[in-house]
């Protein structure tokens, strides 16, 4: 879902959002982009309105109400919510279409009172429920009820979202005071498959019973959601057949420890978290993170640790921030200069993406370290950051050129990297600026990399491959001595607008049956075309 979808979606579900200020509508919509989008109307429906079938016959007759009941419910089900309800007053024979199909519902063009009263009249089963543009103040008792009402529906999906005030400062955003969500309600609800919660606070696990638990939760979504770290693993923990986790907007800076035989996707964006430990994860495949910091360990350092234990079936990974996370493979913290060797590989990694600021020295000397403990990797990515004004200290610094980057002569002196030298197959930069630290890095990875078949360079804002940046670049990766003559090098635009884009899709992150959840050539302008 795109910024502009999920602004025209808030502003249908109430006027307060027009007056959302700046802080409030970026934490909602990170929150609201991450979260699945309502069920669509059907493919065959929407191209049978477009067409221009031949006129009934002028003579009255209700032939409609004749045709089985498999049809009507298929013609009902198709229907807006609002319309599907109403046509229990045509007929007693149409009285009970709408009951008897399964309830897909979203809040965002009803008003409060009129969602209430379509949950109460619905005997069930709900099959989507998507509430996200209500505000649910501190009435536990109000919230438990309507849990307990969609828990006895035997609800499979729902996106249940506590619209946050119009006015979020910036220190209320990092310590926010949320509504607790009524454990009890919340976890009566044992017949869903698919759960997304938004700005709710998550109760006391100590005080549920022991068989409190999710028997059928496949996917859990938790959006700008206030936890401590027991709690939060007792929610983890409750879902035996999890297979999706996703982390956005939390700032209440506690772990997160994944330990699961049934995970195989986590994502965790724009996120405090000072610790993602990845314990025991057999079939874990996926660890994504995107902007995630940790706590502050000095002027303008945010450092996250991030260790991997047993993963052996992890595929893609990152994005990974040298000089801010902390990577620890096992027992070993890897430092710059860290020495491969087998106890602090993960082999199975085939994806990598890194964000790195080539040009800042305490930074991209960690970035060889990081590339050896992933040696089988086929694709890498790296995401060019703006660098450190950081001048170098000490002696010993021969390899960093008077203005504090990185020279060439650092990546020729370099240790062999496995990688860059045998598997890495396609190597995609972007945000290119045209910096020499962007340059020699470029050049390195293509006079080693033995069996690299593309070098992908996405342009930055305010770049293009035309103007006299994307010419020095040619210029200079020309002159290379590539290690694999028949590799391809393109130069491309950014594929995201300035104002709308983000290299990242919660979205299509999630999605299995894409091979590369990193990869925004399939987005345009903010809109993922995966699906």
């Amino acid at each position: 879902m795109d910024m502009d979808d999920v602004a025209a979606m808030l502003a249908s579900s109430s006027v307060d959002f027009a007056f959302m200020d700046e802080t409030t509508r970026i934490l909602t919509q990170h929150v609201y982009s991450a979260f699945p989008s309502p069920p669509p109307l059907p493919t065959s429906v929407a191209a049978a309105a477009s067409s221009s079938p031949a006129p009934p016959p002028d003579d009255g007759a209700d032939r409609i109400s004749f045709l089985p009941d498999d049809i009507l419910r298929g013609v009902v089900s198709r229907l807006p919510v609002k319309d599907a309800a109403r046509t229990t007053a045509l007929s007693r024979r149409w009285r009970r279409v709408w009951p008897s199909i399964p309830l897909a519902l979203a809040d965002a063009h009803f008003p409060h009172a009129a969602v209430s009263r379509a949950l109460a009249a619905h005997p069930g089963p709900f099959r989507s429920i998507h509430i996200t543009g209500a505000s649910m103040p501190a009435h536990p008792a109000g919230v438990a009820r309507r849990l307990h009402l969609l828990a006895a529906r035997g609800v499979q999906e729902l996106v249940f979202v506590n619209r946050p005030p119009a006015t979020t400062t910036m220190a209320a955003a990092a310590q926010p005071q949320l509504v607790e969500i009524p454990g009890g309600g919340l976890f009566s609800c044992t017949s869903l498959t698919r759960l997304h919660i938004g700005f709710w606070s998550i109760p006391d696990t100590s005080v549920l019973p022991p068989a409190a638990v999710f028997p059928c939760l496949r996917e859990l979504g938790l959006g700008c959601v206030a936890a401590d770290e027991r709690d939060l693993a007792f929610l983890i923990e409750r879902c035996p057949v999890l297979e999706k986790l996703v982390v956005i907007v939390s700032c209440c800076a506690v772990p997160i420890r994944i330990r699961s035989s049934s995970l195989r996707c986590v994502q965790v964006c724009s996120s405090v978290v000072p610790e993602i430990t990845v314990g025991h994860a057999s079939v874990l495949e996926r660890l994504l993170l995107w902007q995630v910091w940790g706590k502050s360990s000095g002027p303008v350092t945010l450092s996250t640790r991030i260790r991997i234990g047993y993963a052996p079936n992890l595929r893609f990974l990152g994005f990974l921030v040298p000089g801010m996370h902390q990577l620890q493979i096992g027992n070993t913290l890897i430092k710059a200069g860290t020495k491969a060797c087998p106890s602090i590989t993960v082999p199975s990694v085939r994806i990598l993406a890194v964000q790195v600021k080539l040009g800042t020295h305490i930074k991209a000397m960690m970035l060889p370290s990081f590339l050896r403990c992933f040696p089988n990797t086929e694709t890498l990515y790296v995401q060019s950051e703006d660098d450190d004004i950081i001048h170098p200290r000490g002696r010993g610094l021969a390899s960093i050129s008077g203005n504090g980057q990185l020279d060439l002569k650092f990546w020729e002196e370099t240790d062999p990297i496995e990688c860059v030298q045998r598997s890495v197959k396609k190597v995609i930069l972007r945000d290119f600026r045209g910096r020499r630290s962007e340059l020699d890095f470029l050049r390195f990875v293509a006079e080693r990399a033995q069996v690299l078949e593309k070098m992908v360079v996405e342009m930055a804002h305010g770049f293009s491959p035309s103007d006299q940046v994307g010419a020095k670049l040619k210029t200079f990766m020309g002159a290379a001595k590539w290690a694999n003559r028949c590799c391809k090098l393109t130069v491309s635009d950014n594929p995201f607008s300035e104002e709308k884009g983000t290299p990242w899709c919660y979205l299509r992150a999630f999605e299995r049956s894409i091979e590369d959840p990193f990869d925004a050539s399939k987005c345009v302008d903010g809109k993922c075309q995966s699906n």
